[in-house]
C-alpha cells in the first residue's frame, strides 16, 4: 500500500463496519431475544449466511469502491 493511503482505507473500513453494525442492529432490533431465542437465531443465521440480501450505503458505490482501491493500488512512479 502507498504511503499515505493507509489513513483512507482505515477510515472506509471503519464507515463499512459502522453502516454493517446499523443494518445489522436494525435488523436485530424487533426480535425479543429473551422471549424468542428461535427467531432470534434464525435472523442471526440469516445475517451471516450468503444468502444475505445486499444493501445501499450512501455515497459508497461498488465503483467507488473499486476505483479508491484502483488508485490505491496504482503506483504511478512507474509510468513514463
Amino acid at each position: 500500500m502507498r504511503a499515505g493511503c493507509i489513513e483512507e482505507a482505515i477510515a472506509l473500513s471503519a464507515r463499512i463496519g459502522k453502516e454493517i453494525k446499523q443494518c445489522n442492529k436494525a435488523r436485530l432490533s424487533h426480535i425479543e431475544g429473551k422471549t424468542d431465542a428461535k427467531a432470534l437465531w434464525t435472523a442471526v443465521r440469516e445475517l451471516v449466511g450468503r444468502k444475505q440480501e445486499s444493501t445501499n450505503v450512501d455515497g459508497i458505490t461498488a465503483k467507488s469502491v473499486n476505483s479508491h482501491f484502483a488508485d490505491v493500488l496504482t503506483d504511478n512512479r512507474l509510468r513514463c
